[in-house]
């Protein structure tokens, strides 16, 4: 993988695009505690790893039109998680960062001359920040049953991983009246079945575990289960 830019960032927090809005991230990813445990008879501190731990800071600028997925009509912040994911480029294998998070701060404030700006902060909720691949490049929009480019990891893993879902916009009409998103993998390139599946009936985002081989390959496919319709997605996986 090769340096990147930091040009053409997204930001996906449970279901909404708000990298129209956000200006700079910070601290997106892991981290982990650091127990001491030094003995009587060293000359150096000894450590061993604590608690696991993610979050990620948001700065940008206020729009109450679509400022952010805690403008709900109660005013407050959510006490739910919300699933965020951050596509740090603009292609298909890219690298990305992701978290079930809950939503600790959101302020607001205006300096001499400015425009009024905001200041928000993610926590991870019993996890730290998953680094992974995305499947989008940045967010697709389609219309009718679709499979994505494929990506190589060169290797399979066996020990499970984790995926996630963007739904930016959706309709569907007639059948089911949903898509049903898919986590494929394959050994060849060729021949792909499913690791994951998720039935989508509206606006919203989540992050699924699964266990045991991810193949070499890896791509989604994403099923129109009606009549007619269309979806705006993105897409990442986690290899454990």
């Amino acid at each position: 993988m090769a340096k990147e830019s930091g040009l053409n960032v997204r930001l996906y927090v449970g279901g909404k695009d708000m990298s129209g809005s956000a200006n700079a991230l910070s601290g997106a990813g892991y981290s982990q505690a650091m127990l001491e445990t030094t003995p009587l008879n060293t000359s150096a501190a000894t450590r061993i790893t604590g608690l696991a731990d993610g979050s990620l800071s948001v700065n940008g600028y206020f729009d109450d039109s679509d400022d952010a997925p805690w403008a709900e009509d109660s005013g407050k912040l959510p006490s739910s998680d919300v699933v965020v994911l951050v596509a740090l480029s603009s292609a298909v294998g890219d690298p990305s960062v992701g978290m079930s998070a809950k939503e600790g701060e959101y302020n607001v404030s205006r300096s001499s001359g400015s425009a009024i700006s905001i200041a928000s902060t993610f926590e991870g909720n019993g996890m730290g920040g998953e680094f992974g691949t995305m499947l989008t490049a940045h967010d697709d929009t389609i219309t009718s049953s679709t499979s994505g480019t494929a990506v190589d990891d060169s290797s399979s893993s066996s020990s499970g991983g984790s995926w996630y879902y963007q739904i930016i916009a959706f309709s569907a009409v007639g059948g089911n009246a949903r898509w049903t998103a898919n986590l494929q993998h394959s050994t060849n390139n060729s021949t792909y079945t499913d690791v994951s599946s998720a039935h989508v009936t509206a606006i919203g985002a989540a992050r699924t575990e699964f266990t045991g081989t991810l193949n070499r390959y890896v791509k989604h496919r994403v099923v129109l289960d009606a009549s007619s319709g269309s979806i705006t997605f993105a897409i990442s996986y986690v290899r454990n």
